[in-house]
């Protein structure tokens, strides 16, 4: 077994709650016009788009609620952010997350850093929130993290399935383990942070609500409290803007520099 797939503490210590970070954002909600379905306009009641804002840096990170979809299968048992740097750029994450029960959360993450949001999304698929489809992608990377409770109560975490071959034609072997190793260790220790406070986020609404665990149906996700919302969202785009950072300075570069977006967000919070 490798050191990235062994239980580790998933708190950092002396880093920034979500609760804190969210003293500098401002979050807007609007329609999202641009991905409404004509065919079937009823399906466009949560077709809403998130962006986060600060009067510190001018970087509006936007997060919306996917349907997620690859050569047909249906990720259905997950819920899916699409989280952009900045409107409309090029390099953009899916982060789908699942929770079995109160123990195990799963935050997968899918990084397209050579396609925007227009490139993937299907607006006509029938679907009250946006359908985006990887098989569009014109290279996928991927980070799979599971998040569970120690005997002490303490949430742990490790990495599975990292994988960056996708974009190996493009740049040099040992840029190619470079990312690998970010992706593994620092940026799976950070996604890792702010995923545990999701959970906890979660297990807290769920418990003061009286309600069975939700699977983070959207309609679930819509519904809660604008503190708790908040949190979700930001942790997303904290997920999202993250991985496209590693991504950006490793390999990436200057294929394409939107990138950068996120470099500048993820420098301001962390």
């Amino acid at each position: 077994m490798s050191y990235s797939n062994e239980l580790k503490p998933a708190q950092i210590l002396n880093l920034r709650s979500l609760q804190e970070l969210n003293e500098s954002f401002y979050l807007l909600r609007e329609s999202d016009t641009a991905y409404f379905s004509m065919k079937k306009p009823e399906n466009n009641i949560n077709r809403v788009v998130f962006t986060l804002e600060t009067s510190s840096i001018n970087i509006q990170p936007t997060v919306r609620l996917v349907s997620c979809v690859n050569k047909n299968k249906k990720y259905g048992s997950y819920q899916s952010f699409v989280v952009e740097p900045k409107d409309k750029s090029t390099g953009i994450t899916v982060v789908m997350m699942k929770l079995d029960d109160p123990k195990t959360f799963y935050c997968n993450v899918r990084i397209l850093p050579l396609n925007t949001l227009n490139d993937v999304a299907d607006k006509e698929a029938d679907s009250k929130i946006l359908t985006v489809n990887l098989e569009k992608a014109n290279v996928i990377l991927k980070t799979d993290i599971t998040i569970s409770p120690s005997n002490s109560g303490e949430a742990m975490y490790s990495t599975h399935d990292v994988d960056v071959n996708g974009i190996s034609d493009l740049v040099t072997l040992s840029e190619i383990t470079e990312l690998k190793r970010e992706l593994e260790f620092q940026g799976a220790k950070l996604i890792a942070h702010y995923c545990q406070e999701i959970l906890s986020v979660i297990v807290n609404e769920t418990a003061a609500n009286s309600v069975a665990i939700p699977l983070l149906a959207e309609d679930y996700i819509l519904d809660l409290p604008s503190d708790k919302l908040k949190e979700l969202l930001s942790a997303n785009v904290i997920v999202g803007n993250l991985c496209t950072e590693i991504v950006g300075s490793n390999v990436i570069k200057d294929l394409n520099r939107d990138w950068m977006a996120a470099s500048a967000l993820i420098s301001y919070l962390l």
